[in-house]
């Protein structure tokens, strides 16, 4: 079967490759593409399943994640020093001055790799090319022996309080010294920054996954664009307007998960509440991608309703949609603003009843209206351990970080004891004789 090659290349490198592929029995060239655009489009329209080109054109992780998304592969020309960070965003790097044939071959016949140097070392005389030796990690970038946890805050559409809930527990989770981070990845109206009363010229958000895109989201950039808090806690901002959802791609929001993880002990994310999907044409990934990645990604997913008669309908059919996400490890509901006025003079028992019967929640996690706490928390830019250490809204919230922080002990240690399983039953050599 011939395996369709799709260029946008210049000068004499496209002229050779043209004509090599030309002679290869499986291999053909079915568009030479003016530009990134019109290769995208030919991918799309499934014309080829191999995409070459140079970083003269702009190449960042939602090109690559585009054409992946259609079943093509994409193959960078670009400087060795430059093969990291290429192949980081998902596409096979290619040193200038080294054969490109092997690769685009390779790609075609189904062979996974990242890069010509790694696949074929000692073929490379550019700097920074891979010759096959691994160089040590960045001190920066090594992993912690626990496992990073990420918590994902999402609930029921309205405002039942997964902002101020997030807030909460990640403040929570720093204020025990584990380095804490929080992401407000909201597409429809993130406001972690305004409830904190942080003032930011740009969205942190926005300029995070403008660098994963491409391919420059280090420790560094991450940690210009985080604001920390007075307990440690580290927030990185949201958009500034939900028409901009498009920027955020589920691919880089990945690869921004992947940084924070290298950061921080426990990440906690408000992630969008699941909307109604475009049923038009297929322009990239849907509505709901990025808060998919982010279910998918968490160890833990919170789920926030209020404990109102709409809210707690609206809940329901949120815990029903959740059952139909792939990937979601572990899920806890949390139901906010408990009171008598609200649903009855056995609160607590409506709630779980209702809970139980429609959305088979049997143990959600009740906290306690406190509108004073809230209101002053908001009008000062406080978190609720500092508006009111010992109100019982906070300090449901509290017991939670406590559960969390405790399971995630119990679970390092469960792994410490793997591990140490299968090192005793490792095979020993035979011992010397005296």
């Amino acid at each position: 079967m011939t395996t369709g090659v799709l260029l946008a290349l210049s000068g004499s490198v496209e002229e050779d490759l043209v004509a090599r592929i030309g002679r290869h029995r499986d291999l053909r060239v079915v568009r030479r593409c003016a530009d990134a655009a019109e290769l995208v489009a030919a991918a799309v329209a499934g014309l080829g399943t191999v995409a070459v080109l140079d970083d003269e054109e702009v190449v960042d992780r939602r090109l690559v994640a585009r054409l992946r998304s259609v079943g093509a592969a994409t193959v960078v020309l670009c400087d060795g020093a430059d093969c990291e960070r290429y192949a980081d965003l998902g596409a096979i790097a290619v040193p200038r001055g080294v054969d490109p044939m092997p690769a685009v071959v390779a790609v075609a016949e189904g062979a996974a790799i990242t890069s010509v140097a790694e696949e074929f070392p000692g073929e490379s005389d550019e700097p920074g090319s891979i010759d096959g030796t691994a160089a040590p990690l960045p001190a920066a970038t090594r992993r912690s022996p626990v496992e990073p946890r990420v918590i994902t805050v999402t609930g029921a559409p309205g405002a039942p309080g997964r902002t101020t809930l997030a807030i909460a527990l990640a403040d929570e989770l720093a204020a025990t010294g584990a380095p804490t981070m929080l992401i407000d990845a909201d597409l429809w109206g993130g406001s972690i920054a305004q409830t904190l009363g942080l003032v930011a010229e740009s969205a942190g958000l926005s300029a995070a996954i403008r660098a994963a895109d491409r391919g420059s989201l280090d420790d560094a950039a991450l940690d210009r664009l985080l604001v920390t808090m007075p307990d440690g806690l580290r927030v990185l901002t949201g958009l500034a307007r939900a028409a901009r959802w498009r920027e955020v791609g589920p691919d880089s929001v990945d690869a921004l998960l992947d940084r924070a993880r290298r950061q921080a002990a426990w990440v906690v994310v408000e992630a969008p509440v699941l909307v109604p999907e475009d049923e038009g044409f297929d322009v990239g990934p849907g509505r709901n991608a990025v808060a998919h990645t982010l279910l998918a990604a968490a160890q833990e997913v919170l789920v926030v309703g209020a404990a109102e008669p709409i809210a707690i309908q609206r809940l329901v059919q949120t815990l029903l949609d959740l059952q139909d996400v792939p990937g979601i490890a572990s899920r806890r509901t949390i139901v906010n603003r408990l009171r008598l006025s609200a649903a009855g003079p056995h609160p607590d028992l409506s709630v779980r009843e209702a809970l139980g019967r429609f959305a088979g929640v049997s143990d959600p996690l009740l906290v306690p209206d406190d509108r004073a706490l809230a209101d002053r928390a908001v009008l000062t830019g406080m978190t609720w351990r500092a508006a009111g250490a010992l109100s019982p809204a906070r300090l449901a919230v509290r017991d939670l970080a406590r559960t969390l922080l405790a399971e995630a002990g119990q679970q390092a240690e469960a792994t410490g004891r793997r591990r140490a399983r299968r090192w005793r039953a490792r095979p020993r050599g035979r011992r010397r004789s005296g």
